[in-house]
């Protein structure tokens, strides 16, 4: 996938080398699953328990099913995957979200935490705090998901704002969540950087006109 708006970066960058491509920078923003932690595996594996447990048929294999979840909110995902044989008929979305929850945590609760952070985040993160760049992280994680992942990690105390699907009156690709982060930090397109790895993503935040770097570092 191309788009205009955005810069793919391999490895994490070092502050100075974003503060001298972004002149002015004042505000980073990241998605967490793909691009802050390397979650997105553990996403699909707890949509596989659920198949297994409930006998569901997907009309694909685990790549495809991979590449269809990679930064869905789960509310969209239950639209996509209600109809496939062997789908609990009287789920409800939050049936499906509850249930997904519950098995990605019953993955996640098990991880060392530091195992699925890229190296170089911390110091990305550490560095920022310590030039006073505004943080925050805008996820279509449900916020037990987000909460969790950011104690296992050690991270939570770098973000300053954290915006999970619970708080989104609009989710990706839509722009509202990543407008909303800026609101709240009082901060200009022009002078903030969004970190994404997928698609949804990289639509949403080329939609609020910010700065787009894709995460290529998982």
């Amino acid at each position: 996938m191309t788009h205009p708006h955005y810069l793919s970066m391999k490895t994490v960058p070092e502050l100075q080398t974003l503060k001298a491509a972004y002149p002015g920078l004042q505000t980073i923003l990241f998605d967490m699953d793909g691009t802050l932690f390397d979650t997105e595996k553990y996403h699909t594996m707890a949509l596989q328990s659920i198949g297994e447990e409930q006998s569901i048929i997907p009309p694909f294999g685990p790549k495809e099913l991979h590449e269809i979840m990679m930064g869905k909110a789960d509310h969209l995902l239950f639209e996509l995957i209600k109809d496939w044989p062997g789908f609990p008929a009287h789920w409800t979305a939050r049936d499906f979200v509850n249930e997904k929850n519950r098995h990605l945590l019953n993955i996640i609760k098990n991880l060392d935490g530091k195992s699925y952070i890229s190296e170089g985040i911390e110091k990305l993160l550490s560095a920022a705090k310590l030039s006073n760049i505004q943080v925050g992280l805008v996820t279509s994680s449900e916020k037990i998901i987000t909460k969790e992942l950011l104690a296992l990690s050690g991270l939570a105390h770098y973000f300053e704002y954290i915006l999970t699907r619970d708080d989104s009156l609009k989710v990706k690709p839509d722009p509202w969540p990543y407008l909303t982060a800026l609101t709240h930090f009082n901060a200009q397109p022009e002078t903030t950087i969004v970190f994404e790895d997928s698609y949804v993503g990289l639509e949403a935040a080329a939609g609020a006109g910010v700065h787009v770097i894709k995460a290529e570092w998982y």
